[in-house]
């Protein structure tokens, strides 16, 4: 029950918080971020064998897409908060560790954005067929590291409140 709740606190709480940061980086005028309706989008056509998104279709995005979008987005956040104590143990929920959080939460989850979700999403590799690939780079090494500090301090609140 402990690695249930601490997973559904750190999951669910940490991709909130980038969602936030998200929020108020497209306030200052920064990146507009992910756009979780396009990937429900991408993954209603994985079946049909469309690996690849490619913006071609103008029409509005669906209920189902948006809705499939961002509960893929929160089911990452969940399976990332997962890694810690399947990676770490058991005893990373009573005693969490900064250094864990940064390799999941700012390595391996820039990793996959930039290595796989971006390409996945038209942006290739490296977000290199975005219009600014350094500051798209930037923008997810900042809201990852958003995304890791908040699985840390959401891990420190579980682990007090055991």
């Amino acid at each position: 029950m402990q690695t249930f709740l601490f997973i559904m606190v750190v999951g669910v709480g940490s991709t909130l918080a980038l969602d936030l940061w998200g929020l108020i980086a497209r306030k200052m005028g920064w990146l507009p971020g992910a756009h979780w309706p396009s990937v429900g989008r991408w993954l209603l056509g994985l079946p049909a064998g469309r690996f690849f998104f490619d913006g071609k279709n103008a029409a509005p995005n669906t209920t189902t897409e948006s809705v499939l979008g961002w509960a893929f987005h929160y089911a990452v956040g969940l399976a990332y908060a997962a890694m810690l104590p399947l990676f770490w143990g058991a005893d990373f929920i009573r005693d969490p560790g900064l250094g864990p959080c940064l390799v999941i939460g700012l390595g391996v989850s820039t990793v996959a954005g930039l290595g796989f979700f971006m390409p996945a999403m038209g942006g290739g590799l490296l977000a290199r067929k975005t219009p600014s690939p350094p500051m798209t780079i930037a923008y997810v090494l900042v809201a990852h590291a958003v995304f890791a500090l908040a699985q840390f301090a959401l891990a420190l609140g579980v682990a007090a409140a055991m």
